[in-house]
């Protein structure tokens, strides 16, 4: 295979470390292969992987450019792997969790938002059905039926956007908790395009 069709291959997401303070969120007692990565590098990981077509996610990997002095230790190179699957496996755990509350939250808005349109349409109906020929009565009958349905805005925009994202954001959770990742010695003929973490 040619280093072109190699290339094509993968789909890489590129940082350059040159030391494990950059990389790491150090706050916290967890051994370097349980350690959270910090938010830089978590942004920069989701953002490149997103802009990846989904019909080459499968093609994605991760690719850490390391100082000498951090690659001739296999241990670091090693936590610093495990680390990446680690932090996302506790994120995809927490967006679990996140989903579960935020459908249950969800369901209950659905529910108190057709309670209360159901009320607001029978008000609606009564008080225009009695004084249908005053056009104010008449106005302030419909404006029931609007409030009403105001009130639906909040579980409807879940379960049509909200919903969608979080299961979108689960599932690249789910792809980084397992994703290929590749250590490599710090090319300076390969900075252009990969993140520098500071």
């Amino acid at each position: 295979m040619t280093a072109c069709e190699l290339h094509e291959k993968w789909n890489d997401i590129e940082l350059r470390i040159s030391h494990p303070a950059q990389f790491y969120k150090l706050l916290g007692p967890m051994p370097n292969d349980e350690k959270e990565i910090n938010q830089a590098t978590e942004s920069y990981i989701m953002d490149s992987l997103a802009e990846i077509p989904n019909d080459k996610h499968g093609s994605a990997r991760i690719v850490l450019y390391l100082k000498q002095t951090l690659y001739d230790d296999e241990e670091i190179r090693t936590d610093m792997e495990q680390a990446i699957h680690s932090h996302f496996a506790l994120r995809r755990s927490s967006a679990n969790q996140k989903y579960k509350l935020a459908v249950n939250k969800g369901r209950r808005d659905l529910v108190r938002g057709l309670i209360f349109l159901l009320i607001c349409l029978i008000l609606s109906s009564v008080i225009t059905s009695i004084h249908n020929q005053n056009d104010i009565i008449y106005a302030i009958g419909q404006s029931f039926v609007i409030i009403g349905w105001v009130a639906l805005w909040r579980p409807v925009e879940f379960y049509l956007y909200d919903r969608r994202d979080i299961l979108d954001e689960k599932k690249m959770l789910r792809q980084l908790e397992t994703i290929t990742i590749d250590t490599r010695r710090w090319n300076k003929n390969l900075e252009n395009g990969t993140l520098m973490l500071m």
